[in-house]
């Protein structure tokens, strides 16, 4: 039962990543950041991939803290 779990994730997981890439690769257009005080030009692209890695990392290490809250309880 939890192998076809594991490859139901997976499968879920490579079809977000391909919807991602696509999505990326096709908007790269110059965007203006503004921080308030300073202001600059990416390409969105850049920008994309940026917010697509914090987002991984912030799941990852969410996901391993509440993990490891499992199992001091």
């Amino acid at each position: 039962m939890k192998s076809k779990t594991k490859q139901i994730k997976l499968i879920f997981t490579l079809i977000l990543t391909l919807l991602a890439v696509i999505f990326v690769v096709l908007n790269t257009n110059n965007v203006a950041i503004n921080f308030g005080l300073f202001q600059f030009k990416l390409p969105l692209i850049i920008i994309l991939v940026l917010m697509i890695i914090i987002g991984v990392l912030i799941g990852y290490f969410w996901g391993s803290y509440g993990h490891n809250q499992d199992k001091n309880n």
